[in-house]
């Protein structure tokens, strides 16, 4: 099995049924001055526990179709006001100061995750439709010398699109076809105009 050897870039889509537009309802964080950068992404959740039926002293069937109660947690460096406050749900007001209130809600989006195999070959992970959620903020004082910048925690808890899908996953060989398959996971996560 293919696992991607770092973690290159992530793209948010919110699902606003309109079209994607980058910096509007699409966001992309891929480590530009700045802008953001990928730390980790640890995705879990995705099997469901298996139920085990006994009869005659003995397991008689063992069920565990569908995908589980999956999440993804991001540590993202840098993490860009706009684009945490847009898949948050929170809203700036015209001095551009981010308010949540009581009614507050976070949009549904898709992710797709990007990085290579340790051959170089693409790897594609795309979750179609769930929503983020972050606990909190961290402070802390200075202590004499600079170290790295934080990064910030954020969960994306998975949920599946009206028929059925919760994600895909392409890895890419170096063929020819490898650009169809990046075509159709990218629509799988809405990321393209359809």
């Amino acid at each position: 099995m293919s696992v991607p050897i770092g973690f290159k870039r992530l793209t948010i889509r919110v699902k606003d049924g309109k079209d994607p537009v980058l910096g509007t309802n699409q966001f992309v964080i891929e480590g530009k001055k700045d802008n953001g950068g990928m730390v980790s992404a640890k995705v879990s959740g995705l099997a469901v526990d298996a139920v085990k039926s006994y009869s005659s002293n003995k397991v008689y069937s063992i069920s565990g179709k569908g995908v589980g109660d999956g999440k993804v947690e991001f540590d993202i460096m840098d993490f860009p006001e706009k684009i945490k406050n847009a898949v948050l749900g929170i809203v700036a007001s015209t001095n551009g100061v981010y308010k949540a209130t009581a009614d507050r809600t976070s949009p549904y989006c898709s992710i797709l995750l990007e990085d290579v195999t340790p051959q170089g070959h693409p790897y594609l992970m795309a979750f179609v439709d769930g929503m983020f959620s972050s606990d909190g903020l961290e402070f802390n004082t200075v202590q004499g010398k600079q170290g790295e910048l934080p990064s910030e925690a954020i969960s994306f808890a998975i949920g599946s699109d009206d028929n059925g899908l919760y994600y895909s996953t392409f890895v890419g060989t170096g063929a020819p076809t490898d650009a169809a398959g990046i075509a159709e996971i990218k629509a799988d996560a809405l990321m393209v105009a359809g």
